[in-house]
């Protein structure tokens, strides 16, 4: 029932093609907050969580961030009757969960045949088989949870491969719904590590090689294709997620409680990680630090001169104020009367409302500059002071 298949789909594709999905977390200790999630695997296992897409170039370095889903989870709104109120164009063709996911996260790649692969939360026959409908070609690490994936015989295939000597691979061919649904196997040192996926030739003439420490002794042997693609591209998510995390994260320096404000600060730093990248990219030189490129943003826009149209014509001086003190009219209390300059305080008169003339026009009034409460102004004479104040 294992054949090894190694003329199937034999066109190559290019690195930069290569996508890969998986999850991200927004930290918050808040449980009250809306989506609110638990991911104990997760270096920061609170918070909300992101469906998170990302590829690479290609030296596989670089790599970008270009699409994320928040997981809503019991917070997603629904209508009367139960159902969602915006659900995706899979939803209302009653894809499942998982392939409604895979087909939303890569609707830009649909029909342009690029391969996406992800780790074994995604490892479902019918999204690989969706993807394959869609143009895009889907491989994922299959692991065992309480029972094998659907499609996926994976005790028979642990047996088959027992005596395979160390990278030896191989392929399970299947067709389900007239779709080429492949396993591909490959022999670990303890282990059988399995892919599913549509497409995938098993040629050993990929530059990745690793090391397996056997029996005391160190072996090496280069990856298949599928098994190269993945264990290249399997980290760029964690990429970006470190790089935002470190060393300085927006989430834990910016002290707010407001759940609409934690989502922009996780969009704002995945930008600011996907800037850093793309500069890197364009001038095909190492990534810059973190801080490195805030101190770089911060001085340029410190220096930006820049109009509407793109020129940097020079800035006219502007005249700097006389006096940066407020003036205020404001009126003095019950029982007030002059300002006692030493004590800094009113002087406590009997008559409730006492009007004392103007320092300019002598007209009773009960009202004084902030700037000064010794001076007694007047509403009328009080615009020629603050114009002869300010400048």
């Amino acid at each position: 029932m294992i054949t090894a298949f190694n003329d199937y789909y034999a066109t190559e594709y290019s690195p930069a093609w290569l996508s890969c999905l998986d999850e991200s977390m927004n930290s918050w200790l808040n449980k009250f907050c809306p989506g609110f999630m638990i991911c104990p695997r997760k270096p920061w296992p609170f918070g909300n969580e992101y469906h998170s897409i990302a590829d690479s170039d290609e030296n596989m370095q670089h790599p970008i961030m270009w699409r994320v889903r928040l997981v809503e989870g019991k917070d997603r709104p629904k209508l009367a009757n139960g159902r969602w109120a915006f659900p995706t164009q899979s939803e209302n063709e009653g894809k499942t969960k998982t392939v409604e996911l895979l087909l939303d996260m890569t609707a830009p790649l649909h029909r342009t045949g690029k391969v996406v692969t992800g780790d074994s939360g995604f490892c479902v026959a019918a999204g690989v088989t969706a993807l394959h409908e869609k143009g895009v070609y889907g491989q994922f690490l299959i692991k065992k949870r309480r029972f094998w994936p659907k499609h996926v015989p994976g005790d028979l295939i642990d047996a088959h491969m027992a005596g395979k000597r160390l990278s030896e691979a191989e392929t399970y061919v299947q067709e389900i719904d007239g779709t080429r649904f492949l396993v591909h196997c490959c022999k670990d040192a303890d282990w059988t590590t399995k892919i599913m996926s549509t497409h995938g030739v098993l040629d050993e003439n990929q530059d990745h090689p690793t090391w397996r420490l056997v029996n005391g002794e160190w072996k090496t042997f280069k990856y298949a294709e599928p098994f190269s693609r993945h264990n290249r591209a399997k980290h760029w998510v964690d990429d970006v997620n470190q790089r935002r995390h470190a060393p300085i994260s927006l989430e834990s320096a910016w002290g707010t409680k407001w759940w609409a404000n934690r989502q922009f600060t996780f969009l704002l730093s995945v930008a600011e990680v996907n800037a850093t990248m793309a500069w890197a990219r364009a001038r095909k030189e190492p990534t810059d630090s973190v801080l490195g490129f805030r101190k770089r943003l911060a001085k340029l826009m410190l220096e930006n001169k820049l109009n509407e149209r793109g020129v940097a014509p020079r800035s006219p001086n502007r005249p700097r104020r006389v006096s940066h003190t407020p003036h205020v009219l404001s009126k003095r209390e019950k029982f007030e009367g002059k300002f006692d300059p030493e004590r800094r305080v009113f002087k406590r008169v009997r008559m409730a409302y006492l009007a004392r003339p103007c320092s300019v026009c002598r007209k009773d009034a009960r009202s004084y500059c902030s700037c000064d409460k010794s001076i007694d102004l007047c509403s009328s004479c009080f615009g020629a002071h603050r114009q002869e104040r300010c400048g």
